[in-house]
């Protein structure tokens, strides 16, 4: 009886644990809420966009997602946000972390063992921004994710 409870406790947990483990997961939880805007790119109009600009990092890339949240400071909702994105981030390699000012903002890159994806979090005051990018992140792309180079206009 013990081990039954037990794996009906797991079963139920662990849709929750395993949707705040994607992207898509996250885009999922807070997409629907007031101030999110939630955004995906497929790697055609990325392409699109990169013939355009002529853009060759945008060309690496095959898919683009991005969570952008307005949240208020101390809302309940920015820290459950920040802590799945911290969750998620937990599975890749930080690249670097900067501390803006005395209000709080962060600048976070990160990218995974296999430099296939890469994911941009931005903190401010008022705002979060989680942005992840998927292809080839080679140095070139390291190189412009440090030197905040990647544009899309």
């Amino acid at each position: 009886m013990r081990k039954t409870v037990i794996m009906l406790m797991m079963l139920c947990i662990a849709p929750l644990w395993a949707a705040a483990q994607s992207f898509e997961g996250l885009m999922e939880r807070y997409g629907p809420n007031e101030g999110v805007v939630t955004v995906t790119m497929s790697k055609s109009v990325l392409q699109r966009i990169a013939r355009r600009d002529d853009n060759e990092l945008l060309r690496k890339l095959t898919e683009l997602k991005v969570i952008s949240a307005s949240f208020k400071c101390c809302d309940t909702l920015r820290e459950a946000f920040l802590k799945d994105a911290d969750r998620y981030a937990e599975g890749f390699d930080n690249l670097y972390k900067v501390s803006m000012g005395s209000d709080g903002s962060v600048l976070s890159v990160y990218v995974d063992s296999k430099c296939r994806k890469a994911l941009m979090l931005s903190v401010e005051a008022d705002a979060v921004l989680l942005m992840e990018m998927v292809g080839d992140i080679d140095g070139q792309m390291q190189d412009a994710l440090l030197n905040n180079e990647i544009r899309i206009k």
